[in-house]
């Protein structure tokens, strides 16, 4: 999930003799009260003051969603549909959970993640992940707990006949955030009324069905703006397939775009036989590109596994418009891939798997960001979980993850990808994790899901402050 450079927030600092109010807002610095120096008046002193440590808040998708409400009415309003399960970390003591409330267009129920400030401002991370099987809402799904932003890519969905996209706002801030959602698909921009100005309340959730704004496309990409308060976004895509479940699985934002774009841990299990079925035009496996840019984008695809396999697959992204690159032949595993280009890009990758009862469930799988050498994790509970690291540096790295007392160690050479299983509901401590970037999946009889992990939030550090 990508934030925007325009973030501002407010701190108490504290010197060694003066408290000082700083505002910090588009890289301007506004100190309340000047130092100054009486044995050189030409040349300020200044004064490093250090930010009041604050808590740490990340926001989780919710549970699934049907546009409707129990008894199958109100159509214009989503309703939940069972419950997700959540798993959290920290470095602080402990961390808080509460529900974001809903709004006229429905809830997901979204879980506010609370680490409280202790002597510094804490990290944390969690993730959620749900099975389902009610009606014609049938499949598996996971989803990253997300920082709150301004920027946000979802690199996924459809609204041909038979499939709903439905995007979730969070607003767990104090304030109002008006959003704007830019829609792509195979044609260009959308354009239609009720895209902008969106206002989602403070601490509530907004459902806004992608319906709504265009119709019978199977290729879009969403970036969703806002401004004031500051935003989660997620979306959820179900569908049926003529009258048959064809699964479901939520939309995670994916990274800022760039010209080289990991996609960690994607599963691919029977992915041939998935498309047998009717109405399965798009249960093949694809990586889903945009160029927000004006220029064309040559395009590379990398794709690796942990056991030393690889591929490449080469492409062109025409600008503005969403892209499709079928991936065909490729036996069951689990992958990794890299998307390189000649201009900055987004991508996601969805793939597809048969269930045990004679249907079908799709998985979503977002580019993550590099992370930081020491990251903090925790796994939704769900079937075979395995974290996998991509490596995308120049240097091998040795990786420790830690849970409680077990500890295991992870290579993961310079090019390459590593898998290992890993617990659930339990917080994951990993070093060595400089410039990886990783993710989970999941593969079992009710189908196939993922995450991204995501690097520990940057926190606020000294400043250095001048009359």
């Amino acid at each position: 999930m990508s934030t925007g450079p325009a973030t501002v927030r407010r701190w108490l600092v504290r010197g060694t003799a003066t408290a000082v109010a700083v505002v910090v807002a588009a890289g301007a610095v506004t100190a309340a009260h000047a130092f100054g120096t009486g044995s050189d008046p030409a040349r300020p002193a200044g004064r490093t003051v250090t930010p009041v440590p604050a808590a740490a808040e990340r926001v989780c998708a919710g549970s699934a969603l049907r546009l409707s409400d129990d008894s199958g009415n109100d159509a214009t309003k989503a309703s939940t549909v069972g419950s997700a399960s959540v798993a959290t970390a920290t470095t602080g003591s402990t961390v808080e959970r509460s529900e974001l409330s809903g709004s006229t267009t429905g809830s997901s129920a979204p879980q506010l993640l609370t680490a409280p400030a202790g002597r510094t401002t804490p990290q944390v991370a969690g993730s959620s992940s749900q099975s389902v099987s009610s009606g014609d809402l049938v499949g598996t799904a996971a989803a990253s707990c997300d920082d709150p932003g301004q920027s946000t890519w979802l690199v996924g969905g459809s609204t041909e006949t038979g499939r709903t996209s439905l995007i979730t706002l969070s607003n767990p801030t104090d304030v109002n955030a008006t959003v704007d959602l830019a829609v792509y698909d195979g044609s260009g921009q959308v354009s239609a009324p009720g895209t902008t100005g969106i206002v989602v309340a403070p601490n509530t959730q907004k459902v806004v069905p992608l319906s709504g704004f265009v119709s019978d496309q199977g290729s879009t990409v969403v970036h969703v703006t806002s401004s004031g308060g500051q935003i989660v976004a997620h979306m959820q895509e179900s569908i049926v397939r003529t009258l048959t479940p064809g699964g479901f699985d939520i939309v995670s934002g994916g990274a800022a775009p760039a010209q080289r774009q990991v996609i960690p841990a994607v599963v691919l299990d029977q992915a041939q036989e998935a498309q047998s079925g009717d109405d399965a035009a798009d249960a093949g496996p694809i990586v889903r590109i945009f160029v927000p840019g004006t220029r064309t984008a040559r395009v590379t695809l990398g794709i690796t596994t942990a056991d030393g396999g690889g591929s490449t697959v080469n492409a062109t992204a025409e600008p503005g418009v969403v892209t499709d690159v079928a991936l065909d032949d490729f036996p069951d595993g689990r992958y990794s891939f890299t998307v390189t280009a000649t201009e900055p890009v987004v991508a996601g990758a969805r793939t597809t798997t048969p269930t045990e009862d004679g249907r079908t469930d799709l998985g979503w799988f977002a580019s993550a960001e590099p992370l930081t050498d020491r990251t903090i994790a925790a796994v939704a509970p769900g079937d075979a979980p395995q974290l996998s690291f991509v490596n995308p540096t120049r240097s091998d790295a040795r990786v420790t993850i830690r849970s409680g007392d077990a500890e295991q160690r992870v290579e993961v050479a310079s090019g390459s990808t590593a898998t290992v299983s890993v617990p659930v509901s339990q917080q994951l401590v990993m070093t060595g994790t400089e410039g990886l970037v990783a993710g989970v999946s999941y593969a079992g009889s009710a189908g196939i899901a993922g995450f991204p992990v995501r690097a520990a939030t940057e926190a606020s550090t000294p400043l250095r402050i001048y009359p």
